[in-house]
């Protein structure tokens, strides 16, 4: 289940299937569709940090599937 917290620093992001995981009281760790994509520091993550990780992500992903698409 997200938390109220996890939807505020996904924003948007949750809907696209990005999840919050806190595996302990040091690091939080962002996952999409079960994969870990990025780990932050409890203390230092920020919804904008978190969100331009979402972001970035989400870029790669889509060059990736062009550029095997356009056969590159």
């Amino acid at each position: 289940m997200t938390t109220k917290a996890q939807v505020q620093g996904l924003g948007q992001f949750d809907r696209w299937g990005f999840t919050l995981e806190h595996p302990d009281d040091h690091v939080l760790s962002l996952m999409h569709e079960g994969e870990r994509i990025a780990i932050f520091s409890q203390l230092g993550a920020t919804p904008e940090s978190i969100q331009e990780e979402c972001a970035r992500h989400l870029h790669t992903i889509h060059h990736s599937y062009q550029n095997i698409e356009n056969g590159y």
